[in-house]
C-alpha cells in the first residue's frame, strides 16, 4: 500500500452529531478524555482536519495576500517540503487556500506541537503558496478542481514518510476520504448525550463537489466500554459496489 493506514477518529453524540449544544454537557468531559487517550495510543504520524475545523482552531484568521493575486496555482505545481521527519504532522485540507497560518508549527494547549502540511488544489492562488513558504508551512497539491484524496495520501506517504494518519473531522472530509477509497477504519467514540439540533454537522456529510455518493458498510472489529458511560466502536470500512477498494 503506497499510502498511510488511515483511521477516521471521531467523537460523536448518540444522534450522530459532532458539534452542537451536547458539547457543553458533563458527559462530554469524561468521554473527551478517553477520546484523547485513544488518539494518543494510535501513535499516528499525522492528524488530519478539514477546512472548517482548522478555521475554528486558527480563530478564522485570513491570509494576507497582495491584491490582484488570484492567479491559479496550477502553473506552480511543485509541492513544498519545509520540514521532514517531524514527530507529528498537522495535515490541513484547504482546497482553496483560505487558512491564515502564522508559522509552520501548530500549537494547541494539551496537544503536542505539530508541523503543518497544507493540502491544496489548483484552485488555490499562487500568492498563497508564497505566503505558506514565507511562514515555513509545507504544502502539497492534490487535484485541480476538487480534492483528490488518493493523490494527497500518496504524497503524504512518499514525501513526509507518514505511515499512520488519523482523520479527526469534520464530517465532509470524513465522507470524502471514504468515498474515494482512502480510509481504512472508523474509530467512533460515542458520548451518552444528544441534543437533536437539526443544523449540526454529523459524522458523515457529503461534499457538494462529490459527483456521486455510494452507500458504505462497516465491519465491526471491537467494542470497548469507556469511563463516563462512553463507548468506543472500531470498524473496518468496506468498499461499496461502486466504490474502489483502498489501494
Amino acid at each position: 500500500m503506497d499510502r498511510p493506514r488511515t483511521i477516521i477518529h471521531i467523537l460523536s453524540a448518540l444522534d450522530g452529531k459532532i458539534i452542537g449544544p451536547f458539547m457543553r454537557t458533563e458527559a462530554v468531559r469524561a468521554v473527551s478524555e478517553e477520546y484523547g487517550r485513544i488518539r494518543t495510543e494510535y501513535h499516528a504520524d499525522a492528524w488530519l482536519y478539514g477546512t472548517v475545523t482548522t478555521k475554528e482552531f486558527t480563530g478564522y484568521r485570513r491570509p494576507e495576500l497582495p491584491k490582484g493575486s488570484r492567479n491559479r496555482a496550477a502553473g506552480m505545481a511543485e509541492d513544498y517540503i519545509a520540514r521532514q521527519n517531524a514527530p507529528l504532522y498537522y495535515v490541513s485540507i484547504d482546497a482553496l487556500g483560505e487558512i491564515g497560518w502564522e508559522s509552520g508549527t501548530y500549537r494547541r494547549s494539551g496537544r503536542p506541537d505539530a508541523h503543518v502540511i497544507e493540502v491544496l488544489t489548483g484552485q488555490a492562488p499562487a500568492a498563497y503558496l508564497s505566503y505558506l513558504r514565507e511562514r515555513g508551512v509545507s504544502y502539497i497539491l492534490a487535484g485541480e478542481e476538487s480534492l483528490d484524496c488518493r493523490t494527497a495520501s500518496r504524497k503524504l506517504y512518499q514525501l513526509f514518510g507518514i505511515r499512520t494518519m488519523l482523520i479527526c473531522g469534520g464530517g465532509t472530509v470524513n465522507w470524502t476520504f471514504i468515498q474515494q477509497g482512502a480510509a481504512d477504519e472508523l474509530s467512533l467514540v460515542l458520548v451518552p448525550a444528544a441534543d437533536g439540533e437539526p443544523e449540526s454537522v454529523t459524522v458523515f456529510e457529503q461534499s457538494p463537489l462529490l459527483q456521486k455518493s455510494s452507500p458504505v458498510q462497516f465491519k465491526l472489529m471491537d467494542v470497548v466500554c469507556l469511563k463516563g458511560d462512553g463507548i468506543h466502536l472500531t470498524y473496518a470500512i468496506q468498499p461499496g459496489e461502486e466504490q474502489e477498494a483502498p489501494e
